[in-house]
């Protein structure tokens, strides 16, 4: 399978990329990002993303890059501390996810194997749906997570023949390398690095009977 990774240079989005690389069943790569990559392999190819690219994917080299693909894994999103009430927040939380799915769905639709894409979407855990729902500990992160939640779930119920899309929703996310933080962020709810980014390529690959994925569920997958 051909894949897209968004947000590859970031802290889960490396574990994916690793992953995938490493991965037989994943042919092919295509990484939308701001900046080079360090890791090098023969299935990678890297596309410089402007601002404006995340928003319109009309650039034909773009939307010569994502054919053929069967999944994007997207892990680009702010931190609880970054998300502010202005309008970038919004935009990349929102408006971002939105413009791929529709972009990437319309692709898949006359390239992919089957004509369908999976999109896998990070989320978190305590992201709320309701857009009415007043939230007392970090409302409007949360809030924009569930908007963001709310337009892909829509776009692959409106469009089911073209577009799934599946939201991992986990807590604290330590890596694997044993550091003071990662040994605190243990001691609450959370799934190692490793763990989370396995789950969200088996999706990519097989689907999921459910398309929302908590923490405890990422946890205990096989």
């Amino acid at each position: 399978m051909k894949v897209i990774i968004a947000g590859a240079t970031g802290y889960i989005g490396q574990e994916i990329l690793t992953q995938c690389i490493a991965h037989p069943s994943i042919t092919s790569i295509v990484a939308l990002t701001r900046r080079d990559l360090d890791i090098k392999s023969d299935k990678l190819r890297t596309y410089l993303m402007k601002d404006e690219d995340f928003l319109s994917y009309s650039d034909p080299k773009l939307r010569d890059e994502l054919k053929n693909a069967g999944a994007c894994l997207w892990s680009i999103g702010l931190r609880p501390s970054q998300a502010g009430n202005d309008e970038r927040t919004r935009v990349i939380s929102v408006d971002y996810p939105a413009a791929a799915a529709a972009n990437m769905a319309e692709i898949a639709s006359t390239s992919a194997p089957g004509g369908k894409l999976r999109f896998v979407y990070i989320s978190g855990s305590g992201v709320e749906r309701d857009q009415n729902k007043s939230l007392w500990w970090m409302g409007n992160f949360r809030r924009l997570r569930g908007e963001s939640e709310n337009v892909l779930l829509r776009h692959a119920e409106a469009n089911p023949d073209a577009f799934e899309a599946y939201i991992m929703r986990p807590s604290l996310v330590p890596s694997t390398q044993g550091t003071i933080r990662d040994r605190v962020w243990s001691m609450f709810p959370s799934v190692r690095m490793d763990l989370l980014a396995r789950a969200m390529v088996d999706i990519a690959l097989n689907g999921n009977k459910e398309t929302t994925i908590e923490n405890q569920t990422i946890n205990e997958w096989p």
